[in-house]
């Protein structure tokens, strides 16, 4: 039988988890007891890759050495920082062995357990990244940098599995041979380059030579810093920089003004595209479509200093109103985009010439979607570079600048600047795709990867693996970078759940370090918020205690809050799309969709909906009780949301993030045209959907808006716009068209819908909402802006006057008694009333209780 293999290296089940302990799912005996005669585990090495596994187990290995079997289970160190191995056997290599075997990560690693009588059972690849973590970590620095020890500039990367670095310097910036340079490594796996100082504005890549888990061979790639601050168009390579530069720095940058903030739950959130904000906007110069410095007064109006852009006009009356922060869609370096403009395809036929429904639209926009200039850009690739296309010169430096330009031009407006960060997955991985940058220099150690070795997907596509010390350093490096060098002042994560409470916690504590003395910014006042679902192979802390949902209560990290969007809109992204809720209808004004059930079972479902309403308003904490739906007195962590998850999960209001649409799934006007009757008229939906903003304008936590949606906007019912062009998410910022009925959206991710939502967009000349509702509707939000900041309501939204916990308390509480009778008058609104109302509270100076009643607003 020795021609079948004894296992395989393709899959890797064994892990090196510490610098002498190895753990791999296999028994130690023929029965699985210590007592039994123990099989023999081995650990194989080969610098060229030239092992190969037959029937006689592991051939061509240069070297070996023998496990001993340590025991049944893994250590407990080990077991807090890798639970998903639990049960696996405990191996340890002996210590006179491990000054030779902590340079075998520089190879091909493979274990092979024989029967005690010498018959080879198995064998199987080695992940590393647990000994790396503790023989390789560091934290020198890494990219360019000064060294003021040696008084040099110096290039370095971490390699630790690298059998040779060289770095390829080009005097171009595309086009011309390098130069190539070797570069020496120490004993922490950092190999350094001293450069030259006239090297400034110069490019350069390495060239690393390093075995590849996923190839199983040796390869040699180019690639570019992981560390870059700055890159040539399209991340081709990286670029040296001096942040420091006067010419990097719009006038008066470390002395103009940054927005106040006393308290995190005076946030008020606005997200927006980049590109989304000018592309269509014909206030704005041509050649500024899409760019940084569609933001820049002094670049839009030279000879109008004063003068303003739609979009910067809409954006300072929202200011004006009550609204500080911009959250910028992804603004990092992405791959999914080409950067150059003569690389970019274009939409070359009027589109707006055909019907509300036709299929046309879409078909042109796929058949480019790829090579245009739009993407939501959740595609990093190099975290730390600001993304080259919204740049009006992305082969140069230019792009820092200009983003700089846009940050301080949203300061002048009064609006604080909030990032959006996606740290859970990078774009490629691999030793072919030029967008792979991490997995090149070290494969397999900054991916989170199976039990088996297998790359993880369930974010999308290639997880980081943030568990890992160097991942962990690289995001609070990154997260410090932007906000010092760039002087944002919020972070938002991307699938948050997926990274993990040490890591927040770490980058929490990272930002209050940051003085304003030293580094030009009080990190004590930047705020972090994520998506906090809890899912793939993190869920239920199966990797440790992820920073979901129902851990993050005490933290004063702010999460989504999807109850009071399936509360009130209905159902939820994965249910059917006409599934009704608090505001838009159910059981108090139906829609005829027979899944919802009778009317007594909607008026049911009702009830319980609108406790997920109230608890989000009151801001979601998990100890606060009030009488729910069936009667009793619960508090909202022993009520049920979709039947299985507590209902309220935080401690404080600034962890509670209110929203009922964001840029993923259809914005809320879109929500609404699903969910409503097909009886109600073009008014009605409208005041549907201020209905909507209210339930979130006026919670007590931080209020999240996408932006448009003040003007109704809609993406022509596009459940996933990330790729649909600038036709499907156009706003018009003078309210004079809301983009409803634009065309089918585009068939990748709505085709399934289309016999539902195709009779929708050919009633569109019904249901389009006219300029003068869309106007109405926009000075209604503001409206609810200022309410919210008005004084008498932000003593409830904050919950800090003196009296402590029991007197806040008895505030919502008494705020909760009358929630009862404004859930009837607001459904009459969502039915199509003419009357829209909202809760509002008066406070006396002698009582700490808000008393609340209800106001009529709009005829």
């Amino acid at each position: 039988m020795n021609h079948i293999a004894a296992g395989t290296l393709f899959k890797s089940y064994a892990h090196w988890v510490k610098a002498t302990t190895l753990v791999w799912r296999v028994p130690v005996s023929e029965d699985g007891e210590l007592t039994s005669p123990q099989r023999k585990f081995k650990l194989h090495y080969s610098g060229g890759s030239h092992m190969h596994v037959t029937g006689k187990g592991v051939e061509g290995a240069e070297d070996w050495v023998p496990l001993r079997i340590a025991g049944l289970n893994i250590p407990a160190d080990v077991m807090a920082k890798y639970p998903h191995l639990y049960g696996s056997t405990h191996l340890e290599i002996e210590p006179q062995y491990l000054d030779k075997v902590r340079e075998w990560c520089r190879g091909q690693v493979a274990v092979s357990v024989e029967s005690h009588t010498g018959r080879v059972l198995d064998c199987t690849g080695v992940q590393l990244a647990g000994m790396l973590d503790d023989l390789y970590y560091t934290d020198e620095p890494l990219g360019d940098h000064y060294c003021k020890q040696t008084q040099s500039h110096v290039i370095s990367v971490w390699a630790p599995t690298a059998q040779k670095v060289e770095l390829l310097h080009f005097w171009e910036l595309r086009g011309g041979q390098a130069d190539v340079h070797t570069m020496k490594k120490n004993e922490k796996g950092v190999w350094s380059f001293r450069r030259p100082g006239d090297w400034k504005d110069t490019a350069y890549k390495y060239r690393v030579t390093v075995f590849c888990p996923w190839t199983n061979q040796i390869e040699t790639v180019e690639v570019t810093d992981p560390y870059s601050r700055c890159t040539t168009g399209n991340g081709e390579r990286s670029l040296l920089v001096d942040l420091n530069s006067p010419a990097l720095m719009p006038p008066g940058w470390w002395e103009h003004r940054v927005p106040g903030l006393t308290h995190w739950t005076d946030v008020s959130v606005y997200e927006l595209h980049i590109r989304d904000f000018s592309a269509t906007d014909p206030s704005v110069p041509h050649h500024l479509h899409g760019k940084y410095r569609a933001f820049c007064r002094q670049h839009l109006y030279p000879n109008e200093p004063r003068r303003l852009s739609h979009g910067l006009a809409h954006l300072k009356s929202l200011q004006e109103a009550g609204l500080n922060h911009i959250h910028l869609l992804p603004s990092y370096d992405f791959g999914s985009v080409p950067e150059r403009p003569e690389e970019q395809a274009y939409v070359q036929e009027d589109l707006s010439q055909y019907p509300p429904d036709s299929e046309r639209q879409q078909q042109v926009i796929l058949s480019i979607a790829d090579r245009d200039a739009f993407n939501w850009g959740y595609d990093p690739v190099h975290y730390g570079v600001p993304e080259g296309s919204y740049s009006t010169a992305p082969d140069g430096p230019m792009r820092i600048l200009e983003y700089r330009e846009m940050v301080q031009a949203l300061h002048s407006l009064g609006l604080r600047v909030v990032l959006d960060v996606v740290y859970n997955h990078t774009f490629a991985s691999g030793p072919y795709s030029q967008n792979s940058v991490l997995d090149k220099i070290v494969p397999g150690y900054y991916h989170r990867r199976q039990e088996d070795g297998e790359m993880c997907h369930s974010t999308c596509c290639n997880n980081t693996a943030s568990e890992h010390r160097m991942f962990e350093r690289l995001m609070i490096e990154d997260i410090t970078h932007w906000a010092r060098h760039y002087r944002v002042d919020g972070f938002r994560f991307d699938i948050m759940g997926h990274h993990f409470i040490s890591n927040m916690t770490a980058i929490r504590n990272a930002l209050n370090s940051l003085a304003l003395e030293r580094d030009g910014v009080d990190g004590r006042h930047i705020y972090i918020y994520g998506e906090a679902w809890d899912f793939g192979e993190v869920a239920l802390n199966q990797r440790g205690r992820n920073a979901s949902q129902h851990n993050l209560g005490g933290s004063r990290i702010g999460a989504f809050n999807d109850r009071m969007r399936d509360g009130a809109m209905g159902g939820s992204p994965y249910q059917p799309p006409d599934c009704q809720g608090f505001a838009t209808g159910l059981a108090t004004d139906p829609n005829g969709a027979h899944h919802q059930g009778s009317a007594q079972e909607q008026l049911a479902t009702l009830l319980h909906r609108t406790d997920w309403v109230r608890f989000a308003l009151a801001g979601n904490l998990k100890d606060f009780e009030a009488v729910v739906a069936d009667g009793r007195l619960l508090a909202g962590q022993h009520d049920t949301y979709h039947g299985n998850q507590p209902l309220a999960y935080g401690c404080d209001p600034a962890e509670n993030v209110v929203f009922n649409g964001c840029h993923d799934n259809e914005a809320i006007f879109d929500q609404v045209m699903m969910k409503v009757g097909s009886h109600v008229d073009a008014d009605g939906r409208a005041r549907v959907c201020g209905l909507s903003h209210a339930l979130v304008l006026l919670s007590q936590g931080v209020p999240f808006t996408h932006a448009g949606d003040d003007l109704l906007r809609s993406k022509s019912l596009d459940r996933d716009s990330y790729n649909s062009g600038d036709w499907f998410n156009r706003i018009d910022w003078t309210g004079q068209h809301n983009n409803f009925g634009v065309g089918l959206p585009p068939a990748s991710k709505n085709q399934h819908a289309w016999p539902f939502k195709q009779p929708l967009l050919a009633a569109a000349d019904r249901y389009r909402p006219t300029p003068e509702i869309i106007a109405r509707q926009a000075a209604y939000f503001k409206a609810l802006l200022r309410v919210r900041w008005a004084w008498n309501l932000c003593c409830v939204m904050r919950c800090r006057k003196r009296g402590g916990e029991r007197k806040r308390r008895r505030g919502l509480s008494h705020l909760f008694s009358q929630l009862a009778v404004a859930r009837a008058v607001v459904c009459t609104a969502a039915a199509g009333s003419s009357t829209i109302c909202f809760v509002y509270v008066e406070t006396h100076e002698t009582e700490m209780c808000p008393t609340v009643g209800l106001a009529p607003m709009w005829r």
